[in-house]
């Protein structure tokens, strides 16, 4: 395996994992709430959407590409429905630090929720695939990616690590520092989460009508 593209991969994978988004808040939410293993799950969702959208670029499937460019529209709208409704909901969810376990869905429930909860917000954000596309399109000639080279698959392997890592880092410090922070102070941290994640999803809706 060569050090250097797997490297280029995990550059790749933090540069579109670690800007602010709605997946950034809600994994640092999940931290809080349920702990850094849900909070890495609940990444790992957007981290599969990741290498998917890596996969597509690196090897060149046109069909994929196709379809994500010619319905990028309802994609957006979707995407954007979905984060209003999860922004919403959190925004009115009053966070406690009472154990009470009494109709809390299992951790397992919780995790797949988290999980493809954040894989379907990533996979409908053509703006993700894009940027993607975008950097493989420059760095392709360079690194001499190609159909049939398990170079494009050591970069893919690189992207997946890459949004790993920045999961686990974001994960395990607002876990360590929640251990500070009194629940008045979560609580106002889970409203404007909540306020956050809608005002993404708005924004999504109006630059897909407008």
């Amino acid at each position: 395996m060569d050090l250097a593209l797997l490297v280029t991969g995990v550059a790749i994978g933090l540069s579109v994992t670690a800007p602010l988004g709605p997946v950034n808040i809600i994994v640092v939410r999940a931290a809080i709430r349920r702990g850094v293993a849900v909070a890495v799950m609940a990444g790992l969702g957007s981290v599969l959407a990741d290498v998917i959208f890596a996969t597509v670029a690196a090897y060149g499937v046109r069909s994929v590409e196709r379809f994500i460019v010619d319905y990028a529209l309802p994609l957006t709208l979707i995407g954007g429905f979905l984060l209003v409704v999860i922004g919403v909901r959190t925004a009115r969810h009053h966070v406690t630090l009472a154990v009470n376990d009494d109709g809390e869905p299992s951790r397992a429930g919780v995790i797949t929720r988290k999980f493809f909860t954040t894989l379907v917000l990533a996979l409908t954000n053509p703006g993700t695939f894009f940027g993607i596309l975008a950097i493989f399109g420059t760095m392709s000639p360079v690194l001499r990616l190609g159909s049939a080279s398990g170079r494009s698959l050591t970069v893919v392997a690189g992207v997946g690590l890459g949004g790993l890592l920045w999961w686990s880092f974001l994960s395990l410090t607002v876990h360590h520092l929640k251990t500070r922070l009194t629940e008045a102070v979560l609580d106002r941290i889970n409203r404007w989460a909540g306020i956050l994640i809608a005002g993404f999803g708005f924004a999504l809706l109006m630059e897909a009508v407008f």
